[in-house]
């Protein structure tokens, strides 16, 4: 595969890896602001305790996704900018344990959240409902952008 082409795929992936960070972080942000009453409430109530539990592991699983999606696009990203011969490992490998873990993440975050009502003047609680669907849309591009990565090179050799 070209070396301009591999440039350009891992840039892209790079952007879209971004764009769920950037998801991300507000969701989590956003999250944070309730931080405070959710642990007063947990420290009285087992179902609240739970709950923050199940939502910090969402986040953080959604986080540790992405975040391995960024470190692994930049890195093929240098790594094709700087010259380096390919590697099956770096063109195959990659793109799928990307996908497996995004996959996991989607799953994670979508079995908890999807099943969550929105409720009425509740704000916080339907703000993070809503974000959460928005990292889930970030998720199908990302792995989506991935599998395209991996096709692409495939195909290309």
């Amino acid at each position: 595969m070209s070396r301009i082409f591999s440039t350009i795929t891992t840039l892209a992936l790079s952007a879209v890896a971004l764009y769920a960070a950037r998801k991300s972080y507000i969701a989590i942000t956003n999250l944070h602001r309730y931080e405070e009453r959710s642990e007063k409430a947990a420290k009285h109530s087992e179902t609240a305790a739970r709950e923050l539990y199940k939502t910090r592991a969402t986040q953080g699983s959604s986080a540790a996704a992405i975040a391995l999606s960024l470190i692994s696009s930049f890195a093929l990203c240098f790594r094709t900018l700087s010259g380096s011969a390919s590697s099956s490992t770096a063109e195959y490998g990659v793109p799928a344990l990307n996908i497996v873990a995004i996959a996991a993440a989607f799953v994670h975050n979508q079995n908890y959240w999807k099943a969550k009502p929105k409720i009425p003047f509740v704000g916080g609680i339907n703000e993070g409902i809503e974000k959460s669907k928005e990292i889930r849309q970030s998720f199908v591009i990302l792995g989506s952008a991935w599998l395209v990565f991996g096709v692409l090179h495939l195909i290309g050799g």
